[in-house]
């Protein structure tokens, strides 16, 4: 039975982001059968997609049928965790809620692996700026770095880098290598895939070079754990 670690490769996961950005979260939903639920997000960006929908386009653009939303499951042993092992900031309800606390961005990635290939760019990325902690949220997908200045803070994931300038425009690098270790524990899919005659995964792309990712400022996140928030301005998790 396929688990959510049949998802390897990238390049499926990017074709998705595509396909939703070109959409509309509301089509694409529509499209794939999902609720219009915030249960969790990947992070690209000013972009936020919906964990579950976006895998079962990336499953399908992988394996050449997506997958039911009744097949996918949401949680660390489910999609999100899958997404967050391909190197994606991927942001949960509980992300603000709990989480481990470092004093040095060393002391979080001894409990993070990271491919090694990444630390250059994540080192040079943090040599000039100054932050008071580190974290690593319930969700396990990124290293947060606190800024001193109080700003929101910046994530860090296996293959990707989300934060915001200090005039609040988000940004996003994307990192050498977005493959990492799968995720241990992985639950079955539900259900088994319904795709026939799936086609062999295409092989790992080459590790790129480090790319600013040139974004446009879209609907309103909490600044502090990146969720949509309601017409009212008031995150739910943070008030």
């Amino acid at each position: 039975m396929p688990s959510y670690s049949s998802l390897t490769d990238r390049d499926a996961v990017e074709a998705a982001i595509a396909e939703f950005s070109s959409l509309g979260r509301e089509l694409f939903l529509l499209k794939y059968g999902f609720p219009d639920a915030n249960e969790s997000f990947v992070i690209v960006g000013a972009g936020r997609y919906d964990t579950r929908a976006l895998f079962a386009s990336a499953y399908g653009h992988q394996h050449g049928e997506p997958l039911a939303s009744r097949q996918v499951a949401a949680g660390l042993k489910g999609a999100a965790g899958q997404l967050g092992a391909l190197g994606y900031v991927v942001t949960t309800p509980d992300d603000a809620k709990s989480a481990d606390m470092f004093p040095t961005f060393d002391a979080a990635l001894a409990r993070f692996p990271i491919p090694v290939e990444n630390l250059p760019a994540i080192r040079d990325f943090l040599v000039n700026r100054n932050y008071r902690e580190f974290f690593i949220p319930a969700s396990r997908a990124y290293i947060g770095a606190k800024p001193r200045s109080g700003k929101p803070p910046h994530l860090i994931g296996r293959g990707y880098i989300a934060y915001r300038e200090e005039d609040g425009r988000p940004q996003g690098i994307e990192l050498p290598v977005r493959v990492s270790a799968i995720v241990e524990a992985l639950s079955p899919i539900r259900g088994g895939s319904s795709a026939s005659g799936a086609r062999a995964p295409r092989a790992a792309a080459e590790p790129r070079a480090p790319r600013l990712v040139k974004v446009e400022r879209q609907d309103s996140f909490c600044p502090t754990c990146f969720m949509v928030l309601p017409a009212t301005g008031v995150c739910a998790n943070c008030d």
